[in-house]
């Protein structure tokens, strides 16, 4: 510590012995807010409890982001002084050559992060089986001391296809202060239908034929199946390998008729249910409109297939 006789040199004044009032600055200085004053740098020592009090408020810059560090000189720190219309009379300075200014800081870890990211996922998502995978980490960030909370959304929605971005924000003293964005991909499983053989065209699906496997259903096209009630007995369009998806754009329903079979044609009017023997002209599943021909009469209709032998005459 060099000790500054400021009259003359530095500062401008008065006997100091007859003040009282010393200012002994710290080599190392840890200071929070947005600005820093005199009294977060210094001890002002001394019997004049109202100067002390003034001389501590005096305003001599900005705060340094926090975790940062600003390094001052006792020239330097004279300039900031006379900057002001401050009383600086009578004080006796005990002012090092250097001396450092650090703000105070805490870290929000990535890592805290991403839990956080990852936790509001799993209280937003359905199905128990879910994986979540960060894709990297966002940085630490150094932020002002404090109690910090945390305003997480998800500005794009959940996204199986492709990760989800998670937007964190950060508040200090219930005020916004800076934000970060987390990328985590979302994995959702399911146990769906697969074939479990090669599956010939218009083959049937049955028991035999299908196991149900373990998918990332979040990356798969609609129109899987999870339940087998709603795919066995429905046939196949094309040709299915073995570990193949069974979905709804590869299934229909079984023929019920075929084409030349003989059929019932039920025609219903006025409550009152008439039959006639038929010919179908065309091949069809159940709920299928086709083209049979009446063998009594020789007219041809179209009816709706109910089953494997009864059409209903569409009047």
């Amino acid at each position: 510590m060099v000790i500054l006789c400021v009259a003359g040199i530095l500062f401008t004044g008065g006997n100091a012995r007859a003040q009282g009032l010393t200012i002994a600055v710290a080599p190392e200085s840890q200071v929070t807010g947005q600005f820093f004053t005199l009294g977060d740098i210094a001890r002002i020592s001394g019997d004049d409890a109202g100067r002390i009090a003034s001389l501590e408020q005096i305003r001599l810059g900005r705060t340094p982001a926090p975790g940062q560090s600003i390094l001052f000189s006792a020239e330097l720190l004279a300039i900031r002084l006379n900057t002001g219309s401050h009383d600086l009379t009578g004080l006796t300075w005990q002012v090092p050559p250097q001396f450092r200014v650090t703000a105070l800081s805490q870290v929000i870890t990535g890592e805290r992060l991403t839990g956080l990211a990852a936790q509001y996922l799993r209280e937003h998502l359905t199905g128990s089986d879910v994986e979540l995978l960060p894709v990297g980490q966002p940085q630490d960030l150094v932020v002002p001391p404090g109690a910090v909370g945390f305003t997480i959304e998800l500005p794009y929605g959940l996204k199986y296809n492709a990760p989800t971005t998670v937007h964190i924000g950060l508040n200090l003293a219930g005020q916004p202060y800076t934000a970060a964005r987390v990328r985590i991909d979302i994995k959702r499983y399911e146990q769906v239908a697969v074939a479990s053989r090669a599956i010939a065209p218009r083959d049937l699906i049955t028991a035999d034929n299908i196991i149900f496997e373990r998918r990332d259903t979040g990356r798969m096209p609609p129109g899987y199946f999870t339940d087998p009630d709603q795919v066995l007995g429905l046939a196949v369009k094309r040709q299915l390998s073995p570990g193949t998806a069974i979905s709804e754009s590869v299934l229909v329903k079984p023929l019920l008729i075929k084409r030349g079979q003989t059929v019932r044609i039920v025609a219903q009017t006025g409550g009152i249910e008439v039959s006639a023997p038929g010919v179908a002209l065309q091949s069809g599943s159940e709920g299928q409109s086709i083209r049979v021909q009446n063998t009594t009469s020789r007219k041809v209709i179209t009816a709706r297939i109910m089953d494997e032998t009864t059409v209903l005459a569409q009047i």
